[in-house]
């Protein structure tokens, strides 16, 4: 393996989460980054933020959380005006429901030099909706996907409050190797294909899988574990489980269940490798407070 690193793009938006008032590091592109770092860093590989930061001290908070955990920055924009991302994590009694401060800086994210050569050094890029909710993001987004042809792309839907629409999904869909739905998301990706809503779960992703030749389509159902679909196999193992600390929270538990799918893939671990590790991976941080708690060495493959 080279020495230069490869990079685990994770593209679009970085916000705090304020959970129980306080500020924690997230966005699902960035939390899926820092976890794959933490699984693939000794294997050659590096997260790396493709965000747009404001001129405030969470953007600075950012940068430090980001740096010490090891990713790279160099790509991140900062604009002048408006404001880093937040929301508000509201617990309910099934998880959590964000509430998402509109006009965020990373609402006008901006095609760039640095961009560009980010691009054609990820080896993995991982996108959603949130993150193209404006025009200029979504232009932004789009470009990085379409040209980063040669790299693993995930497609998270992450479908948060009303951001999202058939087209958004569509391209993603169309742009992807690797889809990551939950239960929520199932049938709204389905019904932008025209799929039958009478259908189980399964047999929608099943079909999503086929409509789209995804590589990989995987299903989170939270507590119950992660499903991976296939060309030839349906992989589901039994789900993990870890005692919670205090204020524990779900947030980002997906996140590492998507990283989880990408270090199987890259290390070539067996399907049911590759679930299992998910699955250890999402219960780990849904037992412990925010996105993206540091990875005790046992979990890492």
């Amino acid at each position: 393996m080279c020495n230069q690193p490869k990079y685990i793009v994770g593209l679009g938006e970085l916000l705090f989460d304020f959970i129980d008032h306080q500020p924690v590091l997230g966005g699902a592109p960035v939390n899926f980054a820092i976890q794959s770092h933490q699984l693939l860093k000794l294997h050659g590989f590096q997260g790396a933020a493709a965000v747009r930061l404001g001129n405030d001290d969470l953007a600075k908070r950012a940068l430090h959380e980001l740096q010490r955990f090891g990713l790279a920055t160099e790509y991140i924009q900062h604009d002048p005006i408006r404001p880093t991302g937040t929301a508000i994590v509201h617990r309910e009694d099934d998880g959590h429901r964000f509430e998402i401060v509109e006009n965020a800086c990373w609402d006008h994210y901006q095609w760039d030099e640095h961009l560009e050569q980010l691009c054609e050094k990820a080896a993995v890029v991982c996108f959603g909706t949130l993150g193209q909710r404006s025009p200029q993001s979504r232009h932004t987004i789009r470009r990085f996907v379409e040209s980063a042809s040669h790299a693993i792309r995930v497609f998270d839907v992450n479908i948060r409050q009303h951001y999202f629409d058939a087209d958004t999904i569509l391209h993603g869909c169309r742009n992807a190797d690797i889809l990551k739905l939950n239960h929520e998301e199932v049938p709204l990706v389905a019904s932008s294909i025209g799929l039958s809503s009478q259908d189980s779960h399964l047999q929608l992703c099943q079909a999503i899988r086929a409509h789209f030749d995804l590589h990989f389509l995987v299903y989170t159902q939270g507590k119950l574990g992660t499903t991976v679909i296939t060309k030839d196999n349906v992989t589901a193992e039994s789900p993990g489980n870890f005692p919670p600390v205090e204020n524990a929270d779900s947030v980002g538990a997906g996140d590492a269940c998507t990283a989880g799918i990408i270090a199987g893939a890259i290390l070539k671990l067996s399907l049911r490798e590759t679930v299992l590790l998910a699955n250890k991976l999402g219960a780990f941080v849904a037992s412990q407070h925010g996105a993206t708690p540091v990875l005790p060495d046992f979990l890492l493959p």
